[in-house]
């Protein structure tokens, strides 16, 4: 443990001498920078959903409901970071905290402070929107975020709870318009979904538990199962079934086979190329919810947002 905070210690000393340029791409790390784009399809996805036709005053709320939930999302991974600095100082060196190019204390401050924007750009809307469901939803994910990362995280349940943050984050963006249950099928699915993914991860730093993979991977087929529910609750569907079911099945079969692919010979860079393709998945799932309700047109804005993810991605990790 001396050895460690000695080690920390000296990394900190030596941060001074880091360029610019190495220091905003740990703070990039340190939030995940390409997955908030997938936070930010998250809440498009939710409002398009339930807004036919869009109108100026709606747009003008949903900005900052999509920064509210991109906020969220970055709370959550400084937080979590925060949490596991100990941990990452033993296995993971290299990571912006342990590191010392980005301070502890300036790592919690940051993580609350990402947490308190969020809730106050929902309480915007809700006063902009006259209505209290955004405020409501945003603290409930700051709660759920909280809880994660202080009580769960270690648990057998913190996959859950993980997911249980994704599928607020999804309902945030329909808060503008009456809840309908008939989209109780997308949170859910969504939530279920990743909490495979990051049972998928949880061994990624070391070596690759099957247990834990194979539990991941039916997680997640099992979430995508759910989602794809929705075409028998929806109200409103404006493209063929058919192909709603073809593009989940597609995902899905895909999905499968690079879980196979990871089973088959589990490696660290292995789970970790899967967890990037399943997050990236969450846009595609996202894009495919709007097409059920704008048809292409209305998905495109939305699956457009895999290009930063992807140009993100080249140089910032997403896990």
């Amino acid at each position: 443990m001396t050895r460690i905070r000695q080690s920390a210690g000296q990394a900190t000393r030596d941060r001074r001498f880091v360029g610019p340029a190495e220091s905003f791409r740990a703070y990039c790390q340190l939030i995940r920078l390409p997955n908030l784009f997938t936070a930010a399809a998250d809440v498009l996805a939710g409002f398009f959903l339930c807004h036919s036709p869009i109108t100026p005053e709606s747009l003008s709320l949903l900005w900052p409901l999509v920064f509210a939930g991109v906020t969220f999302y970055a709370a959550g991974v400084v937080l979590n970071d925060w949490v596991d600095r100990e941990i990452d100082a033993r296995e993971r060196p290299q990571r912006p905290i342990p590191s010392g190019l980005v301070p502890a204390s300036m790592a919690f401050w940051l993580g609350w402070g990402f947490l308190m924007v969020g809730v106050v750009l929902s309480g915007y809307v809700a006063w902009r929107a006259g209505t209290v469901r955004p405020i409501l939803v945003a603290l409930f994910l700051a709660a759920a975020i909280v809880v994660y990362n202080f009580v769960m995280k270690k648990t057998f349940l913190g996959p859950a709870v993980m997911g249980t943050c994704r599928g607020i984050n999804f309902v945030l963006g329909t808060t503008l318009s009456p809840w309908n249950w008939a989209w109780l099928p997308l949170p859910v699915g969504m939530a279920v979904y990743v909490a495979g993914i990051t049972a998928f991860a949880r061994t990624e730093a070391d070596t690759p538990h099957r247990g834990w993979l194979a539990g991941g991977l039916a997680t997640m087929m099992a979430g995508l199962a759910i989602i794809t529910g929705y075409a028998v609750t929806a109200e409103r569907f404006v493209i063929d079934s058919w192909r709603w079911y073809a593009l989940l099945g597609i995902l899905a079969g895909w999905m499968l086979l690079r879980g196979i692919w990871v089973l088959a010979a589990p490696s660290p860079a292995r789970v970790q190329r899967l967890v990037t393709q399943a997050v990236m998945g969450i846009i595609i799932l996202d894009a495919a919810v709007v097409f059920t309700a704008h048809g292409p047109l209305g998905a495109l804005p939305v699956l457009a947002l895999i290009l930063p993810v992807t140009w993100a991605g080249r140089w910032i990790a997403s896990t």
